[in-house]
């Protein structure tokens, strides 16, 4: 008697279950493995070099547009959630445990993953755009980045336009000043003392706000600081017997143991910045850009050898390739870009955006209420 349908295709039943139930779990382990605590080192990591690299591109994106009197737009990440769905099912079927001899499938299994990112974009505007951008930037503030190490003439000749009367050069057309030769020697004097640990701040609390006093720490001071300190005195018209002085913000000082201090916007400090964006010389003669002439005085160009972070932004036609990029965008049919090769120009672009940072203010708009439900 020939052998019954059934039991004929039982074992190749059988292996294809058995060939089922060991590749199921192979399909859902890839997927699993991304899932819950283990999921964190990869996601923050992605997560934080995307966010990163777009800051980066924003900053520069800004630069250009400012060189092209475009006006600045920045987009702020408020929220970043991420949900995981992993389903997983399988079926076997034989007929010695169903007595049905027409089935024909053995065993199905399947499998589904899904991302849902969802990430909230806030626009600057309203209040915190013009605290961010349009207010000059706080004395105090600016002496809390010495304080945490950035070099002092530096973030001075980029985030002041004048002490006690001494003036900063300027390469935006509508701000366009002669620089005084004693602002910078002021700074390389303020260094010299910063190096020496030879200069604080000391913020005190009074009735009407915090008030913020520069000292110069004179007992234990060496006598090349002594000098440097008295240098720095006697060209800012200060007391030269006194070792502290208020810092205020304004043009003039009421009296010789003030330090009045006229700081920029970061919408300024960002046109100045954008003066290192290289223009394509054809935009340049269509107008589409203004052609920049740099301040001068007895001694040449002051921006040749002041100590600021520069920021180089190139063009190029073609998209740069390779890992010599630091940040790049296209725009206007290009691509401006930051070589990574130019320390100066990464420097000077972590700067700002780390003033940016420290400079954005205002209540934040509260981020739309998400409910993510559990798989």
């Amino acid at each position: 008697m020939p052998p019954f349908r059934g039991q004929a295709a039982q074992p190749r039943l059988w292996t294809r279950a058995l060939a089922a139930l060991l590749l199921a779990p192979l399909l859902l382990g890839g997927c699993v493995s991304h899932v819950g605590p283990k999921s964190i080192p990869a996601d923050r990591f992605d997560y934080s070099g995307a966010l990163s690299r777009s800051w980066k591109e924003q900053m520069v994106l800004n630069l250009v547009k400012i060189r092209y009197s475009e006006p600045p737009m920045f987009l702020d990440v408020q929220q970043v959630v991420q949900q995981y769905t992993l389903e997983g099912s399988g079926t076997i079927y034989a007929p010695g445990w169903t007595g049905n001899s027409t089935i024909t499938q053995a065993a199905n299994a399947s499998a589904r993953w899904a991302e849902s990112p969802t990430i909230t974009y806030t626009p600057l505007s309203g209040e915190k755009f013009t605290k961010s951008l349009l207010q000059p930037v706080s004395p105090t503030d600016l002496f809390s980045l010495v304080q945490a190490g950035w070099p002092v003439d530096a973030v001075f000749a980029v985030a002041v336009r004048s002490i006690c009367g001494l003036h900063a050069g300027s390469r935006t057309e509508a701000l366009r000043h002669e620089a005084d030769n004693d602002f910078y020697r002021v700074l390389a004097l303020l260094r010299e003392l910063q190096r020496s640990d030879s200069i604080g701040v000391r913020v005190e609390k009074k009735p009407d706000g915090e008030s913020s006093v520069l000292v110069f720490r004179a007992p234990d001071a060496t006598e090349a600081a002594m000098a440097n300190a008295k240098e720095v005195r006697k060209l800012l018209h200060l007391n030269p017997d006194a070792t502290e002085f208020r810092i205020t913000f304004g043009g003039i000082p009421q009296n010789d143991k003030e330090l009045a201090m006229l700081t920029r916007s970061m919408l300024e400090i960002l046109a100045e910045a954008s003066a290192g964006v290289e223009v394509p010389p054809t935009d340049l003669d269509e107008g589409r850009a203004l052609r920049l002439t740099r301040p001068a005085d007895a001694n040449g160009p002051r921006f040749e050898h002041s100590p600021e972070f520069n920021v180089h932004v190139h063009y190029s036609l073609e998209k740069p390739a390779g890992n010599d990029v630091f940040a790049a965008i296209p725009y206007r049919g290009g691509w401006f870009f930051v070589d990574d090769r130019d320390f100066t120009s990464k420097r000077g672009l972590a700067f700002l955006m780390m003033l940016f940072t420290l400079l954005e203010s205002g209540a934040s708009p509260a981020p739309p209420a998400l409910t993510i439900s559990k798989p």
